[in-house]
């Protein structure tokens, strides 16, 4: 059985070695806005969770103070690594991905059903792989933000990252910003296919809707500002500030609900 979901995968893999192809020694190092994660510990992070699905041979986590078990992890994989050429570790996240996609295309339609652990709880395997087209992408565009060389952001992958930001807004509006009853929100996002896109808050309930003719809030940026925001990468003050985000109608729900953005662990 092959899911369409291995196509994603193997497109936003594709994209970030193509970025990383002509990377300098000082680019690997440059420091992106994952705290203390440079160019190559975006990478190094792909490679370790990849290696992990895999069931291949992890670091093992050295019991870091106050991390997590995935944070835990996660330094685990990256710190070895960041005395690698680039170039080297590149390589290693194309060899990983690439054994990772040869499994995947042969993996029986019982497997991408079966229950297990994700980032977001337990779910089905195949809910786990997209979210891992979302978290490489995610990571992709930490990187080219900090080597200011941006890309990929139209097409398949990124609409089907768009897709899980929108799925996460009425916990943003309903939830985090505190939307009253009624309330209608619409998010006009340049260069998302899908936009504008809707939430209303129904019977205490915020949930995704069609976009109401004269809504409450609008929120309208681009979409490179709104996964930044969406991810907890930039600040949401800073972001309505400078003007990269901008709101219509209710101008104080609406900041709440900017500010309200970053959903992302």
């Amino acid at each position: 059985m092959s899911d369409p979901v291995i196509e994603l995968l193997e497109s936003v893999w594709d994209s970030i070695a193509g970025l990383g192809a002509d990377l300098s020694d000082e680019q690997w190092d440059t420091p992106t806005e994952c705290p203390g994660w440079s160019v190559r510990d975006q990478v190094s992070h792909i490679i370790g969770t990849e290696l992990m699905l895999a069931g291949m041979k992890t670091e093992p986590p050295a019991g870091e103070g106050g991390l997590n078990d995935i944070a835990a992890f996660n330094e685990a994989q990256i710190a070895p690594r960041r005395s690698r050429p680039g170039p080297e570790v590149l390589a290693e996240m194309v060899d990983i991905c690439g054994r990772r996609l040869e499994m995947l295309r042969i993996m029986p339609a019982e497997k991408w059903d079966e229950m297990g652990f994700t980032p977001i709880g337990k779910a089905p395997y195949r809910t786990f792989m997209h979210i891992r087209v979302f978290d490489c992408w995610a990571h992709e565009q930490d990187m080219r933000r900090a080597l200011d060389i941006p890309g990929h952001l139209s097409g398949p992958v990124v609409q089907h990252c768009l897709d899980w930001h929108a799925r996460n807004m009425g916990f943003v509006v309903g939830k985090k910003a505190g939307a009253p009853e009624g309330s209608n929100v619409v998010f006009d996002i340049d260069g998302d296919a899908g936009s504008p896109r809707g939430v209303a808050v129904i019977d205490g309930r915020a949930k995704p809707s069609a976009p109401a003719p004269h809504p409450t809030v609008t929120v309208h940026t681009d979409v490179d500002t709104y996964n930044a925001l969406c991810c907890g990468r930039i600040d949401p003050g800073a972001a309505l500030a400078a003007g990269l985000v901008t709101v219509g109608g209710d101008t104080e729900l609406g900041k709440q609900i900017v500010l309200s953005l970053p959903y992302v662990s």
